[in-house]
C-alpha cells in the first residue's frame, strides 16, 4: 500500500497525508513540530522531525490523537513501532508477529 506524503512535510519519517481534518487536536500536542492552524493555514504537516527523546513522544502523542489516521511515522526504528503499537493505520513499516512462546509449545 502507498501512502501519499504531504509535500510540505519536513523530510523524515514523521509525516502527515494531507488528509488531516485540522480539529487541532495533533499541533497541540506537539506545536514545536507540527504547523499551527490559522487563517493562514489549514493544512496539519510536520515543520521539522523530532530531535530529542521528548520530541519523539510528542510526535507519537500528535499520531495518535489523530482522528483521521492522517499523520504516520514511516521509519523502521523498532521502539517507535512498538510506541505506536505496530499498527499499520500510523506504520508504514511493521515489526514481525512474535508466537507467543507457552502457546507454541501446544501448536506443532
Amino acid at each position: 500500500m502507498m501512502i501519499t506524503r504531504c509535500e510540505k512535510n519536513a523530510p523524515g519519517p514523521f509525516y502527515t497525508t494531507g488528509e488531516c481534518m485540522s480539529c487541532g487536536a495533533p499541533e497541540s500536542m506537539a506545536p514545536e513540530l507540527l504547523a499551527q492552524l490559522d487563517d493562514n493555514n489549514s493544512e496539519t504537516y510536520f515543520l521539522r522531525q523530532p530531535a530529542t527523546p521528548e520530541e519523539i513522544e510528542r510526535a507519537c502523542q500528535a499520531i495518535e490523537v489523530c482522528c483521521a489516521d492522517a499523520l504516520r511515522y514511516g521509519g523502521n526504528d523498532p521502539a517507535i513501532i512498538e510506541r505506536l503499537g505496530n499498527n499499520p493505520s500510523c506504520c508504514d513499516h511493521l515489526l514481525p508477529r512474535r508466537r507467543n512462546w507457552f502457546l507454541s509449545l501446544f501448536m506443532k
